[in-house]
């Protein structure tokens, strides 16, 4: 190639990027950016009581439930060289393993990290995880009223006793947020036994004795209204909640309990201050909040339901937890964030809409 074109296209390329810089990198105020996949709806009353409390301000970016996780952890993915949010507050845990293998965060205050059990703990500092949620079967005791026909397993989306009409049972589609999560929990776990599993549900899908759906909470609308046919499907506890507080003639039964069984997942919530962030201060006073006792507690009782995660957070009756109430999936998550990627062309060719 020509020395001059050469010169003269790296001249304009350097020149388109000064003029770009603004746009691409927007210069940073004073306010703390949060970067968040929880719902907006139970992420706003937190950010607003943080707000009231420190006087601070926060810059509360969040994403849709269609894109859930996927699109935070893109951003953080493409920001790395040029940091814009101080802080990560995600509603679950694979995205962040992703994230911290690639260098995204910064050490977390020892003390934080120590305050939590040490199942829960990341052996590197990097994050925390703290209120999470189980991932629940919900079922519709109008169309099962009989509490000895009620599935009791994930793996009850293949039992042919709920294909037939009005008995129908749903799922999400096992590519983003928390199902993706389990999905990938599932194939970690076992992976010639979570590709079985993942194809029969996919053809029972085709078939019409599974339903597959957007998210987890269009899971929970379906199970709510008899009418649709739906009798139970896989949710979060979080979204069980809904119903439950409206008197929706609904329950919950926490899966795979018996001898055997993995046990139910818990999906933590996790936090991690962001690497090359312009507010390192201020994004650790936001955690220390965010991570108290007395937060935890209230995430409990309010109506995400989070379970806490120390067994002397004080939660309502309605909040089980793992260990005392249910047993809980053992996972090694470091695996399963290593594994992220490994599957999504997998369950993309299955469930992907056509």
């Amino acid at each position: 190639m020509n020395k001059t074109l050469v010169v003269g296209t790296t001249l304009l390329v350097a020149a388109a990027v000064y003029v770009l810089q603004p746009l691409l990198f927007p210069a940073r105020g004073g306010a703390l950016t949060l970067y968040c996949s929880v719902d907006q709806d139970q992420s706003q009353p937190v950010v607003a009581a943080y707000r009231a409390a420190s006087g601070k301000a926060v810059d509360l970016v969040g994403e849709t439930e269609a894109n859930r996780s996927v699109g935070i952890t893109k951003r953080l993915e493409a920001e790395r060289e040029h940091p814009v949010a101080d802080v990560l507050w995600a509603n679950e845990i694979m995205n962040t393993v992703a994230l911290a293998d690639l260098g995204v965060f910064a050490p977390m205050p020892k003390d934080l990290v120590e305050a939590f059990p040490e199942r829960w703990r990341d052996p590197k500092g990097r994050f925390v995880s703290f209120a999470g949620r189980a991932r629940i079967l919900l079922v519709n005791t109008k169309l099962l009223p009989d509490p000895t026909t009620w599935p009791t397993s994930v793996a009850d989306l293949l039992d042919p006793r709920f294909g037939a009409e009005g008995k129908r049972a749903a799922v999400a589609r096992p590519l983003n947020g928390t199902t993706y999560a389990h999905a990938v929990a599932l194939l970690t776990r076992d992976a010639a036994q979570g590709q079985a599993f993942w194809t029969a549900v996919a053809a029972r899908a085709a078939s019409g004795d599974v339903q597959v759906v957007p998210g987890n909470g269009a899971v929970m609308r379906l199970v709510s209204d008899a009418s649709n046919g739906v009798a139970w499907g896989v949710t979060d506890t979080d979204d069980a909640r809904v119903p439950l507080e409206r008197g929706d003639p609904v329950a919950v039964v926490y899966p795979d309990q018996g001898d055997g069984q993995p046990g139910t997942l818990v999906l933590p919530n996790t936090v991690a201050i962001v690497k090359g962030g312009d507010l390192p201060a201020d994004a650790e006073a936001f955690l220390r909040w965010l991570l108290s006792k007395e937060n935890e507690g209230r995430l409990a009782a309010g109506p995400i339901a989070n379970i806490p995660l120390r067994d002397d957070v004080t939660a309502p009756a309605h909040v089980k937890r793992p260990g005392k109430d249910f047993r809980a999936m053992d996972v090694d998550w470091a695996a399963v964030g290593r594994n992220r990627d490994r599957w999504g062309g997998f369950l993309a060719g299955l469930f992907q809409a056509k």
